[in-house]
């Protein structure tokens, strides 16, 4: 039995009809502040015979949303195993979810045979939480070992957090060392992670000098790279009393989208530059998905520390794309702020970690490594029969 509807049936329709009655301004809400009212009035009372709809509305709502779902697992929808683990059609609109594990959703939610309680959302867990947990699960469930599970999700959560870090703190100390040459020597300022692409525009002619591997990267074009300088141009603005025409590391793009259209501005901006705008936009994206997702006073008594690091880390994302697109004191300064709050925060989050690691290095590492090799020499097995058909 797997609750899939035995009727033709729109799960839009559905879904419309829970957002109605739990939703924003919903039935719920507005029961919610009748009950209230009538508190204050000192007439509870007279209103008790609809208190019970509260309950009602609580089962009725997630009910409608399960059906839902089941008639988008029915029709191929790859969100259908995201909106049965509990994630409603808002949360999960135009959000870059890894295939692999819609994958995974939608296959345990359409098997029978199959228990999928491990897949089903917990009080209070955002989307971010749930997708690392998942990972870590999915792995327990094909090698039946637990130990290889939560070693899989801490790596993943740790590699993610190590990165976030690195480029947080990256950003505040090479963005405030901009900041500092700006206002003291009138220094034009980069876009941030530009880095690279300034190298490649002023030493692309020195690669011809590596040999084999040279001959051939000098064929790519140093603009589809790292920016168009003469797309850049369009840029152009008064600087000390004359026109300056900016690099493509140094231009606002939104300046040359306003003058020479987007094509213009993506020549601008390059390969390079780009693939970061994007990276850092979808961060953005993924981070307002994360805060809409989870029970904000929840998450706050539970852990404040992983709490704040959610918002600093939105903030900062946000705050690098602007940068990013539009260089100048503003948005880079914005880009620094933020980028030091959330290495601070991701610093106070995992201090326990870094703490107790830092008492016994040696010790810790051997020990660690010994039982991680034994986990993942056991998982291995026991992943390998579960894919092997003929053990």
């Amino acid at each position: 039995m797997t609750g899939k509807l035995n009727r033709v049936v729109n799960p839009q329709d559905l879904e419309q009809l829970a957002k109605l009655l739990d939703g924003r301004g919903g039935m719920g809400d507005k029961l919610d502040e009748a009950l209230t009212r009538a508190s204050g009035l000192g007439v509870s009372d007279k209103l008790s015979a609809i208190r019970p709809i509260r309950s009602w509305i609580s089962d009725t709502a997630p009910e409608l949303r399960r059906k839902a779902a089941y008639a988008r697992l029915e029709d191929g929808d790859p969100l259908a195993g995201l909106l049965l683990a509990g994630f409603t059609p808002e949360q999960l609109k135009n959000k870059d979810l890894p295939p692999d594990i819609l994958l995974v959703a939608n296959a345990a939610a359409s098997d029978d045979t199959v228990d999928d309680g491990w897949l089903k959302k917990k009080d209070g867990e955002s989307l971010d939480d749930w997708l690392v947990r998942v990972q870590g699960d999915a792995v327990t469930q094909l090698t039946g070992n637990e130990e290889l599970g939560k070693a899989v999700a801490t790596y993943i959560e740790g590699a993610a957090n190590l990165s976030a870090f690195f480029t947080a703190s990256t950003t505040a100390a090479l963005g405030t060392k901009s900041l500092i040459s700006y206002f003291k020597s009138s220094k034009v300022l980069n876009a941030p992670g530009t880095f690279t692409a300034r190298l490649i525009n002023g030493h692309w002619d020195k690669l011809s000098r590596i040999p084999k591997a040279g001959s051939w990267l000098t064929r790519v074009p140093t603009a589809a790279l790292a920016g168009s300088d003469e797309a850049a141009m369009l840029a152009g603005y008064m600087r000390k009393g004359a026109f300056y025409l900016p690099t493509a590391t140094e231009a606002n793009l939104l300046t040359v989208a306003q003058r020479g259209g987007l094509a213009n501005a993506a020549k601008a901006a390059g390969w390079m530059r780009g693939l970061g705008i994007v990276g850092s936009a979808g961060a953005t994206a993924w981070g307002v998905a994360n805060l809409a997702t989870m029970d904000h006073g929840k998450a706050w008594e539970e852990d404040k520390a992983k709490y704040l690091s959610n918002w600093t880390g939105t903030a900062f994302n946000a705050s690098l794309t602007a940068a990013m697109i539009a260089p100048n004191p503003v948005t880079l300064g914005l880009a620094v702020g933020t980028g030091v709050a959330y290495a601070g925060t991701l610093i106070w989050d995992h201090s326990d970690k870094i703490a107790a690691a830092a008492e016994d290095t040696a010790e810790w590492v051997g020990d660690k490594a010994e039982k991680a090799g034994e986990a993942i020499s056991d998982g291995a097995k026991k992943l390998g029969s579960a894919l092997n058909p003929f053990d």
